[in-house]
C-alpha cells in the first residue's frame, strides 16, 4: 500500500474534508500578496499568524493537558526579549536569538514554573503561572539598560535588511504552518492521548503507569519553547517591543483566542485568533469601546456556545453529513429504512 493510499485510509470523511480545505488555506495565504493585499493588510495577516501560535500552543497547555495556566503571555514575552536582547547587543543574526532565546524560555520556565506547578492542583497553578507573567515587566524595569524599561526597546534588529510587509508576510506564515503541524502531529500523536488521558481521567492514566509529573513537564517545555519562539518572530518582524506586550488587555485578548474558538480543539484557537486579530485591529477607531465590543462578543458565544465557533462548525457538519446521509449516489432522497441500515 502507498503512502498516500495510507493516509485516505487513516482519514475519514470529515478528516479529508479538513485536509483539503486546509490545503486550500494554505494556498490561496501563499498568493494572497499578488492578489493586491494592501500593506495594512499584510502587517494584519503576519500578526493573525503569530497569535495563531500562541493561543494553540496556550491550547495545548490548558485545552488538551488540562494544566489552567495564565502565564504564557509572560512565555511569549521572554523569547522576545531574550532574541532581541542578544541581537541587538551581541549583534547574533535574529535567525539564531530566535532559537536561542526559545530554548533559554523553555528552560526557564520548565524550571521555575514547571516544577513547582506540577506539584500543585487546581487555582494554585493559575495563581502561580500568573504571578510569573505579572513579574516580568518589574524584571524588565530593572534591567532597563538592556531592555529599555517602560518605553520599550526599539531597533531591533529584522530578519532581514529593510525587511517589507510582504517578506514579514512570509517568514511568519511559513513560521506559523510548521507550528501548526507540528501541533497537529502532537495531539494527534501518542503524546496528545497521554495529555487527553490525564486532563480527563488522571487517576486511571496514572493506574497505566502515565507519570502526571513527567508528561507535565513536557508539555510546559513544548508550549513554552514554541510560544517563546513566537515571541522572538514577533519581535524581529516587528522591530520593537514594550512592556505592553504583557498588560491586561492583551492577556485577555490572547485567552478570547481560544475560548472563543473552543477550547481542547485543533481549529478553534485557529479561528478565535482569526476573529479576534483582525476585528480588534479594524475596531481600532472605535477606541476603549473595542475591547467592550470584543468581551460582548465573547460573553454571547460562552452563554449561547459554550463550545466556541467549533461547536457551530460541529453542527454544520453534522447537519451536512445527515442530509448527505439521506440523499443516494443518483441524487434521489434515501428511503428510511435504507438510511438507518447504512448508517
Amino acid at each position: 500500500m502507498t503512502a498516500v493510499a495510507s493516509i485516505r485510509r487513516g482519514l475519514g470523511g470529515r478528516g479529508r474534508i479538513s485536509l483539503l480545505l486546509a490545503v486550500v488555506a494554505v494556498v490561496f495565504l501563499v498568493v494572497l500578496p499578488y492578489l493586491g493585499a494592501s500593506r495594512f493588510m499584510l502587517h494584519v495577516a503576519g500578526l493573525t499568524f503569530i497569535w495563531i501560535v500562541v493561543a494553540s500552543y496556550w491550547n495545548l497547555l490548558n485545552g488538551y493537558a488540562g494544566i489552567l495556566s495564565l502565564g504564557n503571555l509572560g512565555f511569549f514575552a521572554l523569547g522576545a526579549y531574550i532574541s532581541s536582547v542578544l541581537a541587538k547587543e551581541l549583534g547574533i543574526s535574529p535567525w539564531i536569538t530566535i532559537w536561542i532565546g526559545a530554548a533559554a524560555t523553555m528552560a526557564i520556565v520548565t524550571v521555575l514554573v514547571g516544577l513547582p506547578v506540577l506539584r500543585l492542583r487546581g487555582i494554585y497553578i493559575a495563581l502561580l503561572t500568573l504571578v510569573f507573567a505579572d513579574a516580568l515587566p518589574s524584571i524588565v524595569t530593572i534591567l532597563r539598560t538592556w531592555t529599555g524599561g517602560g518605553t520599550g526597546l526599539l531597533g531591533i534588529p529584522e530578519f532581514l535588511p529593510n525587511l517589507e510587509k510582504w517578506q514579514s508576510y512570509y517568514i511568519t506564515l511559513g513560521f506559523a504552518v510548521v507550528a501548526m503541524i507540528v501541533l497537529y502531529r502532537i495531539v494527534h500523536g501518542t503524546t496528545g492521548m497521554v495529555f487527553v488521558a490525564l486532563r480527563d481521567s488522571e487517576d486511571f492514566a496514572v493506574a497505566l503507569g502515565v507519570s502526571r509529573f513527567r508528561q507535565g513537564l513536557k508539555v510546559f517545555a513544548i508550549s513554552a519553547f514554541v510560544t517563546g519562539l513566537a515571541g522572538g518572530f514577533f519581535a524581529h518582524t516587528l522591530g520593537q517591543i514594550s512592556p505592553g506586550m504583557l498588560g491586561i488587555d492583551q492577556f485577555l485578548t490572547v485567552v478570547a483566542m481560544w475560548l472563543l474558538g473552543g477550547a481542547g480543539t485543533f481549529l478553534g484557537p485557529i479561528l478565535g485568533a482569526f476573529v479576534v486579530t483582525v476585528g480588534n485591529e479594524y475596531l481600532r477607531v472605535a477606541g476603549s469601546l473595542r475591547l467592550g465590543l470584543l468581551g460582548g462578543l465573547i460573553v454571547l458565544t460562552v452563554l449561547l456556545f459554550p463550545g466556541g465557533i467549533m461547536q457551530l462548525v460541529d453542527r454544520g457538519v453534522a447537519i451536512v453529513t445527515r442530509l448527505a446521509g439521506r440523499t443516494g449516489p443518483d441524487g434521489k432522497d434515501r428511503p428510511a429504512d435504507a438510511t438507518r441500515e447504512g448508517g
